[in-house]
């Protein structure tokens, strides 16, 4: 099928007639309380290892999730119907997955778990930008009036803010800018890849491509507080909770998401997904005895409060094609 056959649905796919709606709230609800945990996780490691180091192993541990789901539901011979054509289309999105993921790191790593999982939610106005650019779509001037609250608490977040806190905001936002245009490049292209297929074969291409990028840094003599590619006795020293942000994060939340299509129509799962921040700040607060400043709480409640809008204003777009593949899920 050719680009011709490719739709832009302003309200979302329907679910199927035999759906349970309040199954799918919930699966969606879970979806992003369990996305929250990976910042959660990840924060506290990422302030004594080197965000390169935490990456090649959690994708490393991510692969074996999935290909071992792949195992179990016997379709690790869906990899060789893969074309050619199709496996450089996951090398660009990969290396596009790659450098979000990993600006997204060096933010965490900078700033609290709570502000940055709310300049996260940037993702989904770039998202809609590209598309007006790429796909030509149109921007409603209500889901303006959503844009300007989003970038409002944006200026909020950023105002007065400490030095420190520039360099984390700054990748953030680098960060969802490139999530966005992912999200588009894999939304604007007709493909026949399984989620759970397409998974497994990112994970492992942003696995091998980390670690490519951490040989040349060790070729550079880069990182001399270590010998090796990684900081191994950081990543042991962590290996749980990166263990616990390979499971949730690239594994479990997109599999809990797709499911949660089955039920729900995917504006509503998309408007369900912008609760992630509330649960980031619940668990910041029970776990890491962090809580949100009065300008981040003022800031985030203005992007989140865009966002809902801008989600609920553009009715969940969704490209789909007549076989009515779903979408890929945020990650």
């Amino acid at each position: 099928m050719t680009a011709r056959g490719l739709k832009l649905a302003r309200k979302g796919q329907d679910p199927p007639p035999d759906a349970k709606p309040a199954l799918g709230y919930g699966l969606a609800f879970l979806s992003s309380m369990v996305t929250a945990v990976a910042f959660i996780a990840a924060k506290p490691v990422l302030d004594y290892l080197d965000p390169l180091s935490f990456s090649i192993s959690q994708f490393g541990i991510a692969s074996v999730f999935s290909c071992l789901w792949l195992v179990a539901h016997r379709k690790l011979g869906d990899l060789t119907r893969v074309t050619p054509g199709q496996w450089t289309f996951l090398t660009v999105v990969s290396a596009l997955f790659l450098s979000a993921i990993y600006t997204m790191w060096i933010g965490l790593s900078m700033i609290p778990a709570t502000a940055a999982s709310l300049l996260n939610r940037l993702e989904i106005l770039v998202t809609v930008l590209f598309g007006m650019a790429f796909l030509g779509d149109r921007f409603t001037r209500r889901e303006g009036v959503g844009a300007a609250i989003m970038f409002l608490g944006v200026v909020v977040i950023r105002y007065q803010a400490p030095p420190s806190f520039s360099a984390g905001f700054w990748m953030m936002v680098l960060s969802s800018t490139l999530f966005g245009f992912t999200e588009v490049l894999v939304k604007s292209r007709v493909q026949v890849i399984p989620p759970d297929v397409f998974a497994f074969a990112r994970n492992l291409i942003v696995f091998l491509m980390f670690l490519v990028a951490a040989l040349w840094r060790q070729v550079m003599r880069e990182g001399p507080w270590w010998h090796g590619i990684a900081d191994w006795n950081g990543v042991l020293r962590g290996l749980p909770l990166i263990a616990t942000t390979a499971l949730v994060g690239p594994f479990l939340a997109r599999t809990i998401y797709m499911y949660s299509l089955k039920h729900l129509a995917l504006s509503k799962v998309a408007f369900i997904n912008q609760s992630q921040p509330l649960f980031v700040a619940v668990y910041s607060a029970i776990l890491l005895h962090t809580l949100p400043s009065r300008r981040e709480w003022t800031g985030g409640l203005l992007i989140l409060g865009g966002a809902l809008l801008l989600v609920h204003w553009r009715q969940g777009y969704s490209w789909w094609k007549a076989r009515r593949t779903p979408p890929e899920a945020p990650a």
